[in-house]
């Protein structure tokens, strides 16, 4: 049986953006097609669009296909659309997706649809250098659970907040204010932050996002332990990593809700270089 081999990335303004996509193809050289999402209104869209040409070029000198997949910034729109894109997608399809720049819903949205179709899919992702110094992102909006992924609410139980931390304390912020839960644990991954929160029930602990497992058995145990006593909702702020951790748990406990933070501004130099690049598969089996 002859199988495609499709690669999904979401271009961006970051150099570890194509960096990391030079990597992919050099490291997948079987790859038929690759797929260039974009919302169709973007941060940064002139440097979004610079990259886009770069990855272009380098797939027709390589003589790979690719397309440019405009994304809904309307989350119904963003579901219905990305539904189709994997319903048109060949079934004997090997799927690798980079999710180094992609936002956190499009990564588990397309889970979602690929759970229903595929046996497993690769996830890639590229560490950077280094971080800007300053802000990453600001104005953080209305936090969202993801369509499907809403949870189970025993209403005998208190709502517990677990939130996978970046650099960002404003998201989080943002998550304890609209939620109010009645306790919050904080995962963090050993970042450059010392981060302050005036509530009475709060946990840290420290989860490796970039272990071999991407944290996966620290995350695991920590919902089920959580969810013996508790609804829970789980964010994930921090490298992507989690995001996919997060739901290899979902998986294996449907009744937690995935919820993210969209935000409307992102500096330009979020971040710089590239460093290592870490590879998982995800099995749907």
């Amino acid at each position: 049986m002859i199988m495609n081999n499709v690669l999904i990335i979401f271009p961006s303004w970051e150099e570890r953006s194509i960096l990391g996509f030079r990597r992919d193809v050099e490291k997948y050289q079987n790859l038929n097609k690759v797929f260039l999402f974009i919302f169709e209104h973007s941060t940064h869209p002139n440097d979004i669009y610079k990259c886009i040409s770069d990855m272009a070029q380098i797939c027709t000198n390589k003589g790979i296909e690719f397309k440019e997949v405009i994304i809904p910034n309307s989350e119904i729109e963003k579901w219905h659309m990305l539904d189709n894109f994997v319903k048109e997608l060949d079934i004997n399809t090997n799927v690798y997706i980079d999710i180094t720049t992609m936002p956190r819903s499009i990564i588990w949205t397309l889970l979602f649809f690929f759970r229903h179709k595929f046996q497993k899919a690769i996830a890639i992702y590229h560490k950077p250098k280094k971080y800007c110094d300053t802000w990453l992102s600001k104005d953080p909006g209305i936090p969202q659970l993801l369509f499907k992924h809403s949870g189970i609410i025993e209403f005998e139980k208190p709502t517990s907040l677990f939130v996978l931390v970046g650099y960002d304390a404003d998201r989080i912020i943002q998550l304890i204010n609209f939620y109010e839960p009645h306790n919050i644990i904080v995962g963090n991954s050993n970042q450059r932050n010392d981060f302050k929160f005036d509530v009475a029930n709060i946990e840290f602990i420290d989860i490796n996002q970039h272990d071999s497992e991407w944290g996966y058995k620290e995350i695991e145990s920590k919902i089920s332990d959580t969810l013996a006593n508790a609804n829970l909702i789980v964010a994930s702020l921090g490298p992507k990593t989690g995001a996919i951790s997060v739901y290899q748990c979902f998986m294996k406990h449907p009744e937690i809700a995935l919820t993210y933070v969209p935000c409307k501004q992102f500096n330009i130099d979020y971040s710089k270089g590239i460093s290592d690049t870490l590879e998982k598969e995800i099995s749907f089996c």
